[in-house]
């Protein structure tokens, strides 16, 4: 039996069984029998400890004598665990105890109390109370018919009454700081927060250890959280932050009595927190708080949380402006427990917090405001990066589907989903020739929508984006919303709904993001529920969210217009555009993943490829270039690729010089079938030299939008003749009549279709132009921010790495980084000197 407790206990299992511990107790003693009743006398059959004190026992250098084995083990006891034990090395089971005991300081008070009671009274009787529970978990007691009782001697001789009374005097020194020593806690939080920060921002690309830098920001919230808690003696303290859109609080630090984090959220007006940000006053109820009209959802949350608040003061956290930062809520005030017993210390508890308790905090309130502003500041960042990259991969996916618009509804529909943490999400199509909207939804086969009906159709109806915060049945035009879940019994409770355009502006469909869900796993919707609002649904979407989909949706309104003018393509020549515009997206998709110069323009130049080999073929030219503008810098860009170089290069042309000016000017066709005159920007570019001399007519042909702007020109010489293609000669190959006006309806007739395709060019386009740009500026910010990491927290080593990563990034000759002394109200520094001192 001993052998069976301790395998399960320490490692001392795998080289003492106990078999072999019963051995040594023979060995050591005729009285063998006795020794071990003595040993359970002591450990109360405690596993660690049964197998610790057999083996001091059989490693101690005398043997108890015969009659006096009682005292011996007694004195081994004292001497070998009893006595110096937080030193000893093997003894770390005990030294657990103590600092579970003492690792919450407001828990330990109630913790420490019930347990002198118990050494005091010999047993209590059980009442399955959470500190009861807490204690039988550590091992400290035990429960025997309904009474619990010191587990064993050993433990009543370490954590005595003389332990217990000094660990009580401890903890309530540090549970009453002083205003001073509170202020001074305050400012080491400001300056942990600033190492914080840097650490977050140098890690916040890394998706890998992107929880673990966001950590640090949750634990200076929870120390604050913590230390204005013990500053009032709260049993329970909550810090809500109110969000962008001041319509909701929310907390990620609450704890609850196992000290894990507690997901809170509140809407503005709802529950005393939320009363307290919209009224910005402060709200105290000293007793009797399920009585107050106003804690509905206080005992909503005790009965989640497996609480019960007696007292409670919530007040709001103002800005200079005399807007909302946060809302500090404490519960429970509780006072000094020490030689008072249990009900007393209840009766004081339901005393409430006093007006004392408002000054000292109000003496506080500037720096416990800044560090929250400074958290509100550095989520919101984090919350931004994670978004991007997050954004990233959900527009990288839609890269890479086919072009079949069942599958293109389904991949928008799953990708916003995960994007936006969305409990249901649909695209809606728009259909021009019934003028309504169409989608797919599982079960339910196609739907429509007419315009300007219900929430969808305002927006297909007026192109602008539509969010409504949770609860979606208070909006005035939720009735329609309200009868489909009537039908449905799904509950609605927030909504985003942002429209998909072209490149043109023209409406493509509607994206539509049902019900914001809180973070964490949580199960289904039950529709038995309808129609009660699930707390998982209590969210709503932001205006991050309707940026980051704004962001998306833009990637989807390409992707539609190529398969809108997928069909249209396919008159263009004979080989499948359906194939070539996929694997062109396919290349964008690695480019995206790549982010490398040559990546993105080789990607670029192979989709450009399929519409030149496209409309080459129409005309039956032997070399097609397209050159799209670029109306910010006035210029012409095409890409091609040398036979010597496996990537391609970016060629540009003035729009205001040679040939290229007057088709800006005129907007018109020009053939030649003289090219004797080969010195112009345009009809050099991408022209190799040996190519040059087997040139001998030429089309320019202007491509102009419905408002009348350039938007390309193609470029074709030689055109061939319809038979002899594979004649080996050049001149033979080529039409001496050339270009006709043939050629120039073929192309106007078809202008249709390839216009919204080099639109999207132009718009991938951009999109490399813009990486390129974000690159060239973030690079060195992150340069500077990697060498501010790097440091120890030592703030002249801050102060030099701030000023050297500053002077990098900007290019400058000298920085200065000058820190706020509150206390002095002044700025400070420290210069470097010559010899390299400070």
């Amino acid at each position: 039996m001993i052998a069976s407790s301790a395998e399960k206990s320490h490692p001392y299992q795998s080289r003492h069984s106990g078999v072999m511990l019963a051995r040594g107790l023979k060995e050591k003693s005729q009285n063998y029998k006795k020794l071990l009743t003595l040993v359970l006398q002591w450990t109360g059959a405690q596993p660690f400890l049964t197998q610790k004190l057999c083996q001091l026992i059989i490693e101690a250098e005398d043997s108890p004598p015969l009659g006096e084995e009682s005292q011996w083990v007694a004195k081994l006891v004292r001497s070998r665990l009893v006595e110096n034990w937080e030193q000893l090395e093997d003894l770390d089971q005990l030294r657990t105890i103590r600092d579970r005991l003492l690792r919450r300081k407001q828990r330990s008070l109630k913790l420490l109390k019930l347990y002198q009671r118990i050494l005091q009274e010999k047993t209590v009787l059980a009442n399955d109370s959470s500190e009861q529970k807490e204690l039988l978990l550590l091992g400290l007691v035990v429960k025997q018919q309904s009474r619990l009782k010191a587990h064993n001697r050993i433990y009543k001789s370490i954590f005595n009454q003389t332990w217990v009374e000094n660990a009580l005097k401890t903890v309530q020194s540090e549970l009453e700081p002083s205003d001073s020593e509170f202020l001074k806690t305050l400012a080491e939080l400001e300056r942990k927060l600033l190492v914080s920060q840097v650490e977050i921002l140098s890690k916040a690309d890394n998706e890998v250890e992107d929880q673990g830098s966001a950590q640090a920001l949750y634990e200076v919230l929870r120390d604050v959280t913590s230390k204005v808690g013990d500053l009032l003696s709260a049993d329970r303290a909550t810090i809500f932050l109110l969000n962008e859109e001041r319509t909701e609080l929310w907390s990620l630090v609450a704890e609850n009595q196992e000290g894990e984090f507690l997901d809170i959220q509140v809407q503005v007006g709802e529950g005393i927190a939320g009363q307290v940000a919209q009224m910005k006053k402060v709200i105290h109820i000293s007793e009797n708080v399920y009585d107050d009209p106003r804690s509905e959802l206080v005992k909503e949350y005790d009965k989640k949380y497996n609480y019960r608040t007696e007292n409670i003061l919530a007040l709001p956290l103002l800005n200079e402006d005399k807007e909302v930062v946060a809302v500090v809520q404490l519960l429970n005030k509780l006072h000094s427990p020490i030689n008072q017993e249990d009900d007393s210390s209840q009766e004081a508890r339901q005393k409430g917090f006093t007006k004392v308790d408002l000054e000292r905090l109000a003496q506080c309130v500037v720096p416990i405001r800044r560090i929250l502003e400074s958290c509100q500041s550095c989520y919101k960042a984090t919350k931004k990066l994670r978004a991007t990259a997050a954004l990233a991969e959900a527009t990288r996916s839609l890269d890479q589907i086919n072009l079949d618009t069942k599958a293109i509804l389904q991949r928008v529909m799953n990708t916003a989903k995960k994007l936006m943490n969305a409990d249901r999400s649909t695209l809606w199509l728009v259909d021009r020739d019934r003028s309504d909207l169409w989608t797919e939804l599982p079960g339910r086969g196609e739907v429509r929508c007419e315009f300007g009906v219900g929430f969808v159709g305002q927006v297909a109806q007026n192109c602008e984006p539509m969010i409504i915060p949770f609860d979606l049945y208070d909006h005035p035009s939720a009735e329609n919303a309200k009868k489909t879940d009537e039908n449905t019994h799904y509950r609605t409770c927030s909504l985003l709904c942002m429209p998909v355009v072209n490149p043109e502006g023209e409406l493509l469909g509607v994206t539509q993001l049902v019900n914001k869900r809180k973070p964490g796993e949580h199960s289904e919707y039950n529709k038995d529920d309808w129609p009660i609002a699930p707390d998982y649904f209590k969210a709503s979407f932001d205006k991050n969210d309707r940026q980051a989909m704004q962001v998306f949706n833009e990637r989807v309104g390409v992707v539609l217009q190529f398969v809108k003018t997928h069909e249209k393509l396919k008159q263009l020549a004979q080989i499948e555009p359906k194939e070539a515009i996929y694997n062109a997206l396919a290349i964008l998709s690695d480019t995206v993943d790549n982010q490398t110069d040559e990546a993105l323009y080789n990607a670029l130049y192979y989709m450009l490829g399929f519409i030149k080999l496209s409309v080459g073929q129409l005309l039956g030219a032997a070399h097609t270039t397209v050159f799209l503008f670029d109306g910010e810098h006035n210029e012409f860009w095409s890409l091609f690729i040398e036979e010597e170089a496996s990537s391609a290069v970016e060629v540009r042309v003035p729009a205001n010089r040679g040939i290229a000016s007057k088709i800006v000017a005129s907007k018109t066709p020009k053939v030649s079938n003289n090219l004797g005159n080969f010195n112009d920007f345009l009809l050099q570019a991408g022209i190799k030299e040996e190519t040059r001399n087997n040139l001998n007519n030429l089309l320019l042909f202007p491509v102009v939008n419905q408002q009348g702007h350039l938007v390309a020109i193609f470029r074709f010489f030689n055109k061939l003749k319809l038979s002899n293609i594979s004649t080996s000669s050049p001149e033979e190959r080529t039409d001496p009549k050339g270009f006709t006006q043939v050629d120039g309806d073929k192309l106007e007739q078809r202008k249709t279709s390839i216009l919204p395709v080099l639109q999207a060019f132009q718009s991938f386009h951009r999109e490399i132009q813009t990486i390129q740009e974000q690159r060239g500026a973030i690079d060195p910010l992150y340069q500077a921010i990697s060498l501010v990491s790097q440091s120890t927290g030592d703030p002249e080593e801050i102060i030099q790495k701030v000023m050297q990563g500053a002077k990098s990034l900007t290019n400058a000759d000298r920085s200065t980084l000058w820190l706020v002394d509150y206390q002095n109200n002044e700025l400070w520094t420290k210069i470097p000197q010559a010899d390299g001192s400070w």
